[in-house]
């Protein structure tokens, strides 16, 4: 069981002379398995880019810092590479195991995307949670923007009606509420955008808070919910978003401004 990203902490000790030259099958799909669900994405969409053997400096593959509890030995292991070829954007995460493959362990500062390192999604807490969807809501998108000097930030929800209705309401910095249609699409759109949501499994995503800690610098905040699953991110970092995720948000984007869906693909 994945606890804190920790899969297990008995690393058998290993005569360094026996490292196998390949890791067993099964240590790979365990690592995919994990990756998968650290970072939201299908298991069958990711494949690996490379395998190192690798002696590690302690029991804990040296991530362990100063945890009293990582023993002083040589570690025989492997650092395993892994990609999603099919993501719009770069990734990688990178992962140590033991030779046996006992314990696998993420590689924070060696996992990258587009040159930046990633930071696996935490938890949202239930206080953290908007409130529920409107009746006749299926997806709503809360931006809620940063402070400005001594401005209080602005919030902009943007809700997506089964009618069809496209509607946007912005609160203002000294809490009135304005609300506008931006336009009304037909209940088929609604119907394949809910299926988009399906098919790209959105529910499993329920929780998944994108926003790293701390900030960077400051910048507006999203809330995207249907009306089983809620998910936070950090604008300027979307990119770090699962594939599925941005597909949603693509989709979305497009429903808004031109009143479309992307083509299905052909694959």
């Amino acid at each position: 069981m994945l606890m804190n990203g920790w899969i297990s902490l008995l690393a058998v000790a290993v005569p360094l002379g026996v490292q196998a030259a390949t890791p067993a099958p099964e240590m790979i799909r365990r690592a995919i398995a994990i990756a998968a669900e650290q970072f939201g994405e299908e298991p069958e969409q990711i494949s690996v880019v490379q395998v190192q053997p690798k002696v590690w400096s302690d029991g804990c593959l040296g991530l362990g810092g100063l945890r009293v509890d990582c023993a002083e030995r040589l570690t025989p292991g492997w650092e395993i590479t892994l990609t999603n070829p099919n993501a719009p954007y770069p990734q990688q995460w990178v992962y140590r195991a033991n030779q046996s493959g006992s314990l696998i362990l993420w590689d924070a500062a060696g996992s990258q995307m587009i040159g930046t390192l990633i930071q696996r999604p935490q938890r949202l807490s239930p206080k953290e949670l908007p409130p529920p969807l409107p009746e006749g809501v299926s997806f709503r998108v809360i931006r809620q923007s940063d402070a400005s000097g001594n401005r209080p930030p602005s919030t902009t929800t943007t809700l997506l009606y089964n009618d069809g209705r496209i509607v946007q309401e912005t609160t203002g910095t000294r809490g009135q509420t304005l609300s506008r249609t931006l336009r009304t699409v037909t209940p088929a759109q609604v119907s394949q955008f809910n299926q988009l949501l399906s098919d790209r499994r959105f529910n499993r995503f329920n929780s998944f808070d994108f926003v790293p800690t701390p900030l960077e610098r400051s910048v507006p905040i999203n809330f995207v919910s249907t009306p089983t699953a809620t998910v936070r991110f950090a604008e300027a970092n979307e990119y770090r978003l699962a594939s599925d995720l941005v597909a949603v948000l693509r989709a979305w984007e497009l429903l808004v401004a031109k009143g479309q869906l992307p083509k299905p693909s052909s694959n």
